[in-house]
């Protein structure tokens, strides 16, 4: 189930299992965050993957809606978040809105582009 997959990405970000988010990402993904652009799976298991995990742990997110459209081989998941908690002393409390671009590689899906923003 497609809408599973994006939701897996979110879960494994969040306890730390680095295989599992791994796993749903193509290995060429684009991931655009903060300005930033990592353009592999491998590149973003080395840079920034850790990191993330570490804020996510931190804070308490809730899905405010989330939207997934399926194009044959390719979709769109659109969500809206609420995301607070404290992470280096710094108090946060915003929404935020991520894009997942997944694509169906080989009979799976994998997730092909994200774009996180707050």
């Amino acid at each position: 189930q497609l809408d599973n997959k994006v939701d897996i990405v979110g879960h494994a970000l969040q306890t730390g299992d680095k295989e599992l988010a791994r796993a749903q990402l193509a290995s060429d993904v684009m991931i655009y965050e903060g300005g930033r652009v990592e353009r592999s799976a491998d590149e973003y298991a080395h840079h920034h993957m850790l990191s993330d995990m570490k804020y996510l742990a931190a804070m308490k997110s809730e899905t405010l809606e989330h939207q997934v459209t399926i194009l044959g081989n390719t979709a769109i998941s659109a969500s809206r978040s609420h995301t607070k908690g404290t992470y280096k002393g710094k108090e946060r409390n915003y929404q935020g809105m991520e894009t997942m671009v997944p694509e169906k590689q080989n009979g799976k899906w994998k997730i092909k582009h994200i774009h996180w923003s707050h």
